[in-house]
């Protein structure tokens, strides 16, 4: 009976943690694209989405995405690293901030919708090179 409980115990508590993450970013959506504009004192940065995939008059359709960013947005990237005793080409996340995106970089924003605007909770830097 008693390891029973342990069992329902732990199975709850590892429910409860994969739930929370989710609700954590409730409401949040993300968009990938081509940074064209970065405005860190105005707190806008504007990014080309390539998707849902459309295409007319024979050219891909881009959706140009204006995003706003706030003190609270956090900035990222991911590094591999190769650390004596740890996983060969292992991934690092690394901070980042708004100085460190630039023209032409590929970014995924996490935002929420505030008031007609989309507000960015993170922007992760992907290393394409």
């Amino acid at each position: 009976m008693v390891r029973m409980a342990g069992s329902l115990f732990l199975a709850l508590a590892l429910g409860l943690a994969l739930i929370a993450p989710a609700a954590d970013a409730a409401g949040a959506t993300t968009y990938s694209g081509t940074i064209v504009s970065v405005d860190p004192r105005g707190g806008v940065l504007m990014l080309d989405e390539v998707g849902p995939w459309r295409v007319a008059q024979g050219k891909t359709v881009v959706t140009r995405r204006t995003i706003v960013v706030t003190s609270t947005t956090k900035f990222n990237t991911f590094i591999r690293v190769n650390v004596p005793g740890g996983f060969g080409g292992d991934f690092l996340e690394v901070a980042l901030d708004i100085d460190d995106i630039t023209i032409g970089d590929f970014v995924t924003a996490e935002c929420v919708s505030e008031h007609g605007r989309l507000v960015a909770l993170r922007v992760t830097l992907a290393e394409l090179s």
